[in-house]
C-alpha cells in the first residue's frame, strides 16, 4: 500500500504552529507518511498562526491555530466574511478553537472540523525553529534565541517527553495554579476594543480571586501565583511569585508534574489556553473554568476534568478530588489515554489526515500503533 504523502506549504511559523510541524515530521519518521516542505511565495501569505497543507496532491488543507474566530481582525471587521474567503480556498479546515454555535454563520462549515489541544511543543530539528523569509523580524531573533541551549527559552525544554507523565496516586495530593495576567489596555499602542478589554478584566480577576482562595483553604498543600510583570505588580502585587526561578520553563514543568490536581482557566478570546493541554500531557487530575470550545474525541467533564465559573466553586471541585481519590486516579488515567490518542503532536496530525481521507472516500489503514515519540 502507497504512503500518505503530504507537503506542508511553509510561510511564517509562530509558537503556536510548532506542534503541527512536529506532528508531521514524526509521521514520516515514524514511516507513515512521505513529506515535503515546499516555502510559499511573498504573495502567498497566510493569516497568522495558520498553515497549509496539501495531502496526497489533492486536498488543501488549512490548520487555524488562533485563538478564536476574531482574535485576528479589527472591531468592525466581520468574522464570517474573512473566514467564508478561507473557506473558498480550501478543502478541509481544522480549527484548535472550533464552535458549532460561530460556524452556523458560515458558508461551507461542513469543511471545517476539530483539531484538538494545541501548546507549545516540539522536536529536534524541528522546521519550525529555523527562521523563514516571512516570519516578522522580530520572530526570526526570537528563534535564533531558543536554538541557544544556555537559553531559558531554548527548544529543547519544549520537546515531547518534557511534558509526559503517568497517573500517580498521592496521599497527600499537592494543587498547582500559576498562571499570568493580562495588561487590559492591550499589549500593543493600537489598544484592543471594549469588549476585549473586558475579558481581560474578567480573567484577571478570575486568577486572581482563585489563586487568593485556594491560598487561603489549603495552605501549603497548594503552591500558585501570578507571573511577574509590570502589570502584575501594580495592580495585584500580593499573587505575583516572587521567585522568578520557579516559572522558568524546566522549573514550571516539575511543578506540574509534583502536583496531582492543576487549575486551569479561559484563555484570550475564550480559548482553552496551553496549560490545559500541558496539564493532559502530564496526566494530571485537572480542575477548569468551563471550556467554551470543542476538541476531538470524548474530554468530557466529570471524566477528564472538574469545570468551575467562580473560585468558590474552584475550592469546592478541589475537595472534591482531594477528597476523593479513586476519582482524581481515575481522571489521571482518562487523561493519559486522551493524551496519546489525541493530543500528541503525531496523533493529532495523525486524525487530522485520516478525517481528510475517510471524509474524501479513501479508505487508508494507518497504524497508529507503529507510532513512537518518546524522544
Amino acid at each position: 500500500m502507497s504512503k500518505i504523502t503530504c507537503c506542508i506549504r511553509l510561510g511564517e511559523v509562530p509558537l503556536h504552529l510548532y506542534n503541527i510541524t512536529a506532528g508531521f515530521q514524526l509521521l514520516k519518521k515514524n514511516g507513515i507518511i512521505d513529506l515535503k516542505v515546499e516555502k510559499l511565495n511573498a504573495n502567498e501569505k497566510l493569516p497568522y498562526n495558520m498553515m497549509e497543507v496539501i495531502v496526497n496532491n489533492q486536498y488543501r488543507v488549512l490548520y487555524d491555530v488562533n485563538d478564536g474566530y476574531d482574535n485576528l481582525l479589527t472591531e468592525k471587521q466581520d468574522y464570517v466574511r474573512f473566514m467564508n474567503n478561507l473557506l473558498n480556498s480550501y478543502d478541509y479546515y481544522f480549527k484548535r478553537s472550533f464552535s458549532r454555535k460561530y460556524n452556523e454563520n458560515l458558508c461551507s462549515n461542513h469543511k471545517m472540523y476539530p483539531l484538538g489541544l494545541n501548546y507549545m511543543v516540539t522536536i529536534p530539528r524541528n522546521i519550525s525553529h529555523s527562521p523563514t523569509k516571512q516570519d516578522p523580524k522580530k520572530d526570526k531573533i526570537k528563534k535564533m534565541v531558543r536554538m541557544l541551549p544556555f537559553s531559558e527559552y531554548y527548544n529543547g525544554q519544549y520537546y515531547v517527553h518534557s511534558f509526559e507523565d503517568i497517573p500517580t496516586i498521592d496521599l497527600n495530593p499537592k494543587i498547582l495554579f500559576m498562571a499570568r495576567l493580562w495588561d487590559i489596555n492591550g499589549d500593543t499602542t493600537e489598544g484592543i476594543s471594549l469588549d476585549k478589554k473586558e475579558e481581560r478584566i474578567f480573567i484577571n480577576e478570575l486568577r486572581v480571586n482563585c489563586i487568593r482562595l485556594c491560598k487561603k483553604e489549603f495552605g501549603d498543600q497548594f503552591f500558585g501565583g501570578i507571573s511577574p510583570s509590570r502589570f502584575a505588580s501594580e495592580n495585584y502585587p500580593d499573587v505575583i511569585i516572587n521567585d522568578k526561578a520557579i516559572t522558568k520553563r524546566n522549573n514550571y514543568i516539575k511543578k506540574v508534574k509534583e502536583s496531582s490536581i492543576c487549575v486551569a482557566t479561559m484563555g484570550l478570546h475564550e480559548s482553552i489556553g496551553w496549560k490545559f493541554a500541558e496539564y493532559i500531557a502530564a496526566s494530571r487530575a485537572i480542575v477548569t473554568e468551563e471550556l467554551h470550545y470543542e476538541v476531538p474525541g470524548n474530554l468530557l467533564d466529570k471524566y477528564n476534568y472538574l469545570t468551575f465559573k467562580t473560585a468558590e466553586e474552584c475550592v469546592e471541585q478541589i475537595y472534591r478530588l482531594i477528597n476523593n481519590a479513586e476519582l482524581r486516579y481515575q481522571m489521571m488515567i482518562n487523561n493519559f489515554n486522551y493524551y496519546h490518542q489525541f493530543v500528541r503532536p503525531d496523533r493529532l496530525v495523525l486524525n487530522s489526515i485520516m478525517t481528510v481521507l475517510n471524509k474524501g472516500g479513501i479508505k487508508h489503514e494507518a497504524n497508529p500503533n507503529n507510532i513512537h515519540t518518546y524522544i
